[in-house]
């Protein structure tokens, strides 16, 4: 039989009401509160009726030892009948055993002002995780407008929009819960001194807590780096959990605040320190087959396609700079090749060299195509107007259609194309017009990896 329970900590920070009842039918199932942080701890107990009642003391610290005012005021709840349960920071949760127990609060305007002061530091936290998940959406959104390919490829954007709209929903329902409640608290108290239950949105606080670690389990096996963050996520947790343990012991000794912060930090270095060297050293064994993992598959050269291979001899690659940034989503890879002259290293003023690029964009769910297609003619317009071409359909490699636009680049021509094919679009910048060898090569070699 297990000795422990943990849960993590899903009601706001002001809502007394909430926790109190929950942990009241904690108590009737055999699990009696004993620690708080990021977790609720349980201990085992045999089911019976207890009470709970949270109460706030503004100033009280979460690593600075007690005050004397804070002992105090948990002797006189103590000879009422209420017992210290848990702590964190201003708020002291309570248990009482007595089949009636007199109030834990007397005074509602007290309640309430205690509530705001106490709650204030959590819920300004809470409000600036809030808004940086709504500007997270928003710069998806707009990224989305300018660069749809870029964006839809990248599993970590996608990972953390999802979880920016998590966090901008769970911070403006509490805002908006809070400031009602606590305009109707004060009504209530100052008319006729009585006292207003706090209402939370258990559902709400779950259901997005469970989707963020569905999403990132899921984020974790389906983008690069996604192991990392599943593991810097259980690291997180690791390190709250030891905290919690810590961080209230030491409190409770009279530690200083300084040395306790200390002592918690060496802590969290360590535990990310053996997190990040074991994931790094566990993937070093991982390099072969890179390129597998993204969507992308094909062999012998470092890239798919080259300048080597479509301006003959005559191109010796010296002086050459290649770049390369390769993605994958659920929803489409993005490969990004650019091989560039470069006047430095060549030594070579004046000349400009041959230039390559070229953006594929595979897309894996057929009804994005249209949006893919669209948001690549926006992205790489380079402000004219796309040209049909009919020169390059060749049925057989499966081009659907072929658009064409010019521009300068550092003062060179570059000629721009745009090739739809059945299951990817594929922009190339060359500066050379290619002609019918150099277009089939490229159709086939971008055409299959």
């Amino acid at each position: 039989m297990r000795r422990g329970k943990l849960e993590l900590v899903w009601s706001y920070y002001y809502d007394h009401t909430t926790m109190e009842r929950h942990f009241e039918k904690m108590a009737g199932k055999g699990w009696a509160l004993d620690r708080m942080g990021i977790f609720w701890h349980y201990h085992r107990i045999e089911p019976k009726p207890l009470h709970y009642a949270v109460g706030y003391f503004p100033g009280g610290g979460v690593y600075a030892p007690p005050t004397g005012e804070e002992l105090t005021f948990e002797e006189y709840c103590e000879m009422a009948g209420w017992e210290l349960a848990a702590e964190h920071g201003p708020m002291k949760i309570f248990c009482n055993e007595r089949e009636n127990p007199v109030p834990l609060e007397t005074q509602a305007d007290l309640q309430v002002e205690n509530i705001r002061r106490g709650s204030r530091r959590f819920r300004i936290a809470d409000g600036v995780l809030g808004g940086i998940g709504w500007l997270i959406v928003i710069y998806f959104i707009l990224s989305l407008y300018f660069d749809g390919v870029r964006t839809l490829s990248g599993g970590t954007g996608l990972f953390f929009v999802f979880i920016g709209l998590l966090l901008g929903i769970y911070g403006l329902v509490e805002l908006i819960t809070y400031q009602c409640w606590y305009q109707k608290a004060k009504i209530n108290a100052q008319r006729d001194r009585s006292f207003t239950p706090t209402k939370g949105h258990p559902v709400i606080s779950k259901t997005s807590m469970l989707l963020a670690i569905v999403s990132l389990i899921f984020y974790a096996f389906t983008a690069i780096g996604g192991r990392l963050a599943l593991a810097v996520m259980a690291g997180y947790f690791i390190v709250y959990y030891f905290q919690d343990i810590i961080r209230n012991r030491m409190r409770g000794k009279g530690a200083k605040a300084a040395a306790n912060i200390g002592v918690n930090f060496a802590i969290a270095f360590l535990i990310f320190f053996v997190i990040f060297n074991g994931y790094y050293y566990f993937n070093s064994f991982d390099a072969e087959g890179y390129y597998e993992k993204k969507g992308f598959h094909w062999d012998g050269q470092e890239y798919p396609l080259t300048l080597q291979q479509l301006a003959g001899p005559e191109f010796d690659g010296k002086g050459y700079i290649d770049t390369q940034n390769i993605q994958s989503s659920v929803f489409l890879s993005r490969m990004e090749i650019e091989q560039f002259y470069n006047e430095t290293l060549s030594g070579a003023k004046g000349d400009p060299g041959y230039y390559l690029e070229y953006v594929v964009a595979k897309v894996k769910l057929n009804p994005l195509y249209g949006f893919i297609r669209s948001s690549m003619e926006r992205t790489y317009g380079s402000g004219e107007n796309w040209k049909s071409m009919d020169s390059w359909k060749t049925g057989e490699k499966g081009v659907l259609q072929i658009r064409q636009t010019e521009f300068s680049r550092k003062g060179q021509k570059i000629y721009r194309y745009l090739i739809c094919m059945k299951d990817r679009i594929v922009k190339i910048d060359l500066s050379f017009a290619p002609d019918k060898v150099q277009q089939e090569k490229i159709v086939e070699t971008l055409g299959k990896i």
